[in-house]
């Protein structure tokens, strides 16, 4: 599990770290017991088995909120859940890749795929039901319950409609300006359907009257830079009175359904694509309205009126879809790689029924937080980002947004530097060699101490000495610990009368050896007389 905070607002990746075979992988290959491993003690699995062999591309709640299904390759295939069981329920491989599917019943019995090759497939509880094809590509999937209709389009200037209660086509709804289309959305309260497509419009149909066109919304100006291009993806309220949409270049507007001003935006400021976008309520006794709108590299929630972010979720791979689990802080992308992300925010709401022990963890876990400080962090400001040539590291894992400026790793910024000055590192190595150099050498003329001991002058000349040579820099450790001790020993009240007292004195080794010869030599020369006198 990893944590990350943003404005005070904790969001939990509850998929972040190893997954199970890969720990007993390398558990088999480093011959070591996992009884001992930290990170392996410490993992969440909130589902067994919530993965992938390659990639996942779309992940969907079951709408009494008991199955997960998500769908992924290599091979094909589409992955049920059951949250009662936290598990696996069943499996089922599939002929082509899925570009989008849903529910069309309150659990997993019901089950409708849009393939790549132009296939619709149809899935009962048992398996396969049936498959048909489409004329054009499709890109997008909706359902209307209250005709038994699906919606799908895709390629080309006309949604595709199927009665699945008769078991035929019916005729298609031509576009008015759109020459493709990118999403349909259907209204949850109102018949009425929405079309994201080029030219930055959004096109709206009565669906029980699909000849005339109820009114086509400028989401953005296709000729423009700023904010331009299509709108990708579109999505309704839970109530049915709010409108979603999202453009190729980063940009999110909401609209109530009666006007065609925008009543918040959201730009990503990354310059890519939405991909997914979602309505979001607290809880089922809460009255605020989210929006969760994704792109490739980062989920960004905000509220629905104001724009202001709740969270923020940035990922290393590449995003594909963002869905929500009802009335929770929960919600799940699916991602470029084998995990499917699971994330909780206990700003947005509880954890859902099936792992309410999350509450309890995270409750514990704040109690137990640490002020996070950026030691080995360089703060760098905008201005001085563009001198290390680095403007391109915005919106990435490598810079940490702080007031007008980021928080940049240590060693990334000395290498920047490094590369913006390659002599740089010239002139530090020869410092550094000079002051190794004059740490090594000691002076050639020492200055004289004064000291002030009445005897043993030389010894106590001597210990200054030394206590003197342990704090010159360089010095090595046998220095050190002879300056230790003279200091220790001139510090000490017990040998204080060695330079004071007299009786203390040390002789010198010529005094000594003179008055150990004395005697013989007073010999010596009584001898030489007696022998001059005879």
């Amino acid at each position: 599990m990893q944590v990350t905070e943003l404005n005070d607002v904790k969001v939990y990746n509850l998929s972040a770290g190893k997954s199970l075979p890969q720990f007993l992988e390398e558990a088999r290959k480093n011959n070591k017991s996992l009884r001992y491993n930290e990170d392996f003690r410490r993992r969440i699995d909130i589902i067994q088995d919530f993965e992938f062999n390659v990639t996942c591309g779309r992940v969907r709640v079951s709408p009494d909120g008991t199955y997960l299904a998500a769908t992924g390759v290599y091979p094909p295939e589409v992955r049920i859940f059951d949250t009662r069981e936290l598990g696996l329920k069943c499996s089922r491989g599939l002929h082509c890749e899925v570009v989008d599917f849903m529910f069309l019943s309150d659990d997993y019995r019901k089950l409708v795929y849009l393939l790549e090759d132009r296939t619709v497939e149809f899935h009962a509880q048992s398996g396969f039901h049936h498959r048909l094809r489409v004329p054009k590509a499709g890109r997008s999937m909706a359902y209307d319950a209250e005709t038994c209709t699906l919606l799908v389009g895709g390629s080309s200037n006309e949604v595709v409609r199927l009665d699945l209660e008769v078991g035929t086509f019916v005729s298609p709804i031509p576009m008015k300006e759109l020459e493709e289309v990118h999403q349909v959305a259907v209204n949850p309260k109102l018949p009425v359907m929405s079309c994201a497509g080029d030219k930055g419009i959004v096109e709206s149909y009565d669906l029980r009257d699909t000849t005339q066109r109820l009114r086509s919304l400028q989401v953005c100006n296709p000729d423009t830079t700023d904010g331009g291009g299509h709108v990708t993806c579109c999505a309704y309220s839970p109530n049915g009175m709010h409108l979603a949409a999202g453009t190729s270049s980063g940009l999110v507007r909401v609209f109530d359904v009666r006007s065609s001003k925008p009543l918040a935006a959201r730009d990503h400021m990354n310059g890519f694509a939405i991909r997914s976008l979602s309505f979001h309520i607290r809880g089922p006794e809460s009255t605020d309205l989210l929006v969760g709108s994704a792109d490739s590299k980062s989920v960004k929630i905000w509220e629905a009126t104001t724009g202001k972010i709740a969270a923020t979720v940035e990922s290393p791979n590449t995003i594909n879809s963002l869905t929500f689990f009802p009335n929770s802080g929960m919600f799940f992308t699916a991602n470029d790689t084998t995990r499917i992300g699971v994330y909780f925010v206990p700003a947005l709401g509880l954890a859902p029924p099936w792992c309410s022990f999350l509450d309890s963890m995270t409750e514990e876990l704040e109690e137990t937080s640490k002020k996070v400080v950026f030691d080995d962090y360089q703060f760098v400001a905008t201005d001085e980002l563009e001198q290390l040539g680095a403007t391109e590291l915005v919106g990435t894992k490598y810079l940490q947004p702080y007031m007008h400026g980021y928080f940049m790793d240590n060693r990334l910024h000395g290498k920047l530097k490094a590369a913006m000055d390659p002599f740089r590192f010239e002139e530090y190595r020869k410092e550094r060699i000079r002051q190794k150099i004059d740490a090594k050498r000691t002076m050639r003329t020492r200055v004289k101490t004064n000291s002030k001991a009445v005897v043993n002058n030389t010894l106590h000349r001597e210990l200054q000495v030394a206590a003197e040579e342990g704090d010159l820099e360089g010095a090595s450790k046998k220095r050190k610990a002879a300056a230790d001790r003279a200091k220790r020993l001139l510090a000490e009240d017990r040998f204080k009368n060695l330079f004071e007292d007299p009786d203390f004195a040390i002789e010198d080794k010529a005094q000594r050896e003179a008055s150990a010869s004395a005697p013989l030599a007073e010999a010596l020369s009584k001898k030489s007389k007696k022998g001059s006198r005879g």
